[in-house]
């Protein structure tokens, strides 16, 4: 008995010694590694390595990955590093184009809040085998963004630059802050009816369009609609956005009652590789193949009033009458859906974030493309908006030249061995 008594009392003084110790100010020290260990000079990434780290990592917390990450990449798809010089070129831009735009219009504290915590930069593209698709960049749980395909960036070409990295990361910051604090419920509502989540890469840019679009992945789910409307918005210049929203007025469908003579004509065509486009607007898209060859094609034609043929009825004045793919009675078109979602974007982002959507686009587009005197865009022989970063200066210099040295800089700090 008095044996048990000891033991008793044993446990007991153990309980209160590890009750007494629970206090946040008796932890002791820390088992995980905090000391900052300076950058090493003499490597051939150092240049980079302090950019980012100045750029980053220090003001925004952000650790920028341009070295692939193994144990951070999706195992499901063959990813590949990006070169080094591509990795210079994404840094800046992201910096020049991205972070300083949001720090002057919206605020450093805008970017310490919701900037991602880790970006991790891949240098092949993910492929999607099932679907034909590719990823251009992820977000993940309002922390990380994933951006592929970066030996392929390219300054010299805007749209592609835009539409593989600079849309995707205003997309997937669009994405955090939608985690963050939620789009309004009332978007879902407004294109619910067209909604593919499995099919929208088979829809037409044109039909996208008619239907309230800004493009094929906004047609996916509500979601990818709202980031998808916000990223567009921002880095289309003035024309391609108005040819956009012009012709967003017209709607197009995929045709299923097509008459079978005019069918074989078209298809014939089509395996020929020929053009076709008839009064009403018809043309085709790669359909099904086999053995490497298009076998049947997909018909695309503008909406239009039809009997139950399938065949144009016009008006009175044997005129055409186009309809509106959102509205049968043409009340709504497809530029007014693109408009009415926009306008949804616009005050979420200004209630929520002070985020003016406007004076971020503006910024984005007078960084991208030479304007005039008047602001207006400058254009090249072909009708094209001159792009800012490659422009040659008079003295033989361009705007990449400059925003490169922010790197190159720092080798004049490396020690060679």
């Amino acid at each position: 008995m008095k044996k048990l008594n000891i033991i008793l009392l044993a446990l007991v003084a153990l309980t209160t010694l590890n009750l007494s110790s629970c206090k946040d100010d008796d932890l002791g020290a820390t088992i995980f590694d905090t000391k900052d260990y300076p950058l090493d000079r003499s490597l051939y990434t150092f240049p980079l390595d302090t950019f980012v780290k100045v750029n980053f990592q220090e003001p925004y917390n952000m650790r920028y990955l341009y070295k692939l990450q193994d144990i951070g990449s999706d195992m499901d798809y063959n990813l590949t590093p990006c070169s080094y010089d591509q990795c210079v070129n994404l840094a800046v831009l992201n910096k020049y184009l991205w972070y300083d735009v949001y720090r002057d219009i919206v605020g450093d504290e805008f970017l310490k809040t919701y900037s991602p915590r880790v970006m991790h930069i891949i240098g092949s593209p993910a492929y999607n085998p099932t679907s034909g698709t590719i990823k251009l960049g992820t977000a993940e749980g309002g922390l990380k963004i994933t951006l592929y395909n970066a030996e392929q960036l390219h300054p010299d070409n805007l749209d592609m630059l835009n539409e593989y990295f600079f849309k995707t990361m205003h997309h997937e910051f669009s994405h955090i802050l939608h985690q963050n604090i939620n789009y309004p419920t009332d978007f879902n509502l407004i294109s619910t009816q067209f909604y593919n989540t499995a099919g929208w890469q088979d829809t037409p840019d044109s039909v996208a369009l008619g239907q309230g679009f800004v493009s094929q992945y906004a047609s996916s789910q509500a979601r990818e609609d709202f980031v998808e409307t916000i990223a567009n918005y921002i880095v289309k210049d003035s024309i391609t956005w108005a040819n956009m929203l012009d012709g967003a007025t017209r709607s197009w469908e995929l045709a299923t009652d097509v008459d079978y003579d005019h069918w074989q004509r078209i298809n014939a065509k089509c395996l020929r590789g020929e053009a076709h486009r008839d009064s009403v607007g018809y043309y085709y898209k790669d359909g099904t193949t086999s053995g490497g060859k298009v076998v049947t094609c997909q018909v695309v034609r503008k909406y239009i009033q039809r009997n139950a043929d399938g065949y144009a009825v016009p008006d009175a004045n044997g005129n055409i009458v186009y309809l509106s793919i959102v509205d049968k009675n043409n009340v709504e078109t497809g530029r007014e859906v693109i408009l009415k979602k926009l306008d949804m974007c616009r005050e979420w982002l200004k209630t929520n974030f002070n985020y003016d959507i406007d004076a971020v686009r503006y910024a984005v587009q007078h960084k991208q493309y030479i304007y005039d005197e008047n602001d207006h865009l400058v254009l090249d022989a072909k009708g094209r908006p001159v792009n800012a970063l490659t422009y040659v200066r008079p003295d033989g210099t361009t705007l990449m030249d400059e925003l490169r040295q922010m790197v190159d800089r720092y080798k004049s700090l490396m020690i060679t061995k």
